[in-house]
């Protein structure tokens, strides 16, 4: 069943011939560099791979080793080749990462600390915000106040129907959570069934897919486990959601696995690996993790 339910995402997106430009036949069988030595650099700590619609735009995050300082930052491809990154324009003065579309690409999610609304000082932790795409330029970003808590919220990611999922560490304790969109923002928060994480399970980054019946999780902690974090796969079906299964030892390793991010062509899976202390940016074919289901 989880296969069969794994086989659905696949194919429930509109999968589109290997001429994007994120098209790596290195990566049918086995995890790969994204574009080593401009995107992803033994250099740097890079985090999140974001793309637009087309695929020939990626926003990701750069890092300091230490976390401290995170510039959003965004690469075209041009003349069959991804370009060097600038910064984003709304991104360089304060933490920036965990870049994520709307549905219609017309909004970044992110998250952020700097300062919010009627504050001078970097915000304690990172809050949600949210820019708009106008004219071709992005917009000063917003807080999501009915969406943010005193407590860190992380790795905004959203469905095709506008549903907002994210991990927050509220209530101390560490969950998923889901806001509904309304007519004036989104409803209030509602934590994940707390099964869905498995036993001893500890959330980190995690993105729910477009149609909203798939979540890839960072977790750490469970039996199961083989490095500093891993990922792993839940399915809902019939309005339930399933223990979050391991994608198995094509994308765990012994090191720490994060960040997850589906294509926006439902095709590839990407994430971060963190090796020799610095965050690598990572892709792999989803249709070659059946096998492992």
């Amino acid at each position: 069943m989880f296969r069969v339910l794994l086989v659905a995402l696949v194919l429930s997106f509109n999968l589109q011939a290997s001429t994007l430009p994120y098209f790596n036949a290195a990566a049918e069988n086995q995890a790969v560099e994204f574009a080593p030595d401009v995107i992803s650099t033994k250099d740097h700590f890079e985090i999140n791979t974001v793309f637009n619609q087309a695929g020939d735009n990626v926003i990701f995050a750069r890092c300091h080793d230490d976390f401290s300082m995170c510039t959003m930052m965004q690469s075209d491809y041009k003349n069959g080749q991804w370009q060097a990154p600038t910064a984003l324009s709304i991104s360089g003065d304060y933490l920036d990462a965990d870049p994520f579309y709307s549905s219609d690409y017309s909004q970044l999610y992110f998250v952020s600390k700097r300062p919010i609304p009627n504050t001078t000082d970097e915000a304690k932790e990172v809050n949600i915000w949210r820019s708009t795409k106008k004219n071709g330029q992005w917009l000063t970003a917003e807080y999501l106040a009915d969406i943010n808590s005193e407590a860190m919220d992380l790795y905004p990611s959203l469905t095709d129907s506008g549903d907002l999922y994210f991990p927050s560490f509220r209530n101390n304790e560490r969950a998923m959570y889901v806001a509904k969109p309304s007519a004036t923002g989104f409803t209030e928060p509602k934590a994940l069934p707390s099964h869905i994480y498995g036993e001893s399970g500890s959330i980190g980054d995690s993105a729910v897919s477009r149609d909203g019946n798939t979540i890839i999780f960072s977790l750490r902690g469970r039996a199961d486990s083989v490095g500093n974090g891993d990922l792993y796969i839940s399915t809902k079906t019939n309005g339930q959601w399933s223990v979050a299964k391991s994608l198995g030892n094509k994308v765990n390793t012994a090191e720490h696995e994060f960040t997850p991010i589906i294509s926006p062509d439902g095709q590839y899976l990407f994430f971060t690996r963190i090796e020799n202390g610095r965050g690598n940016l990572y892709q792999i074919k989803l249709a070659s993790l059946l096998n492992a289901q």
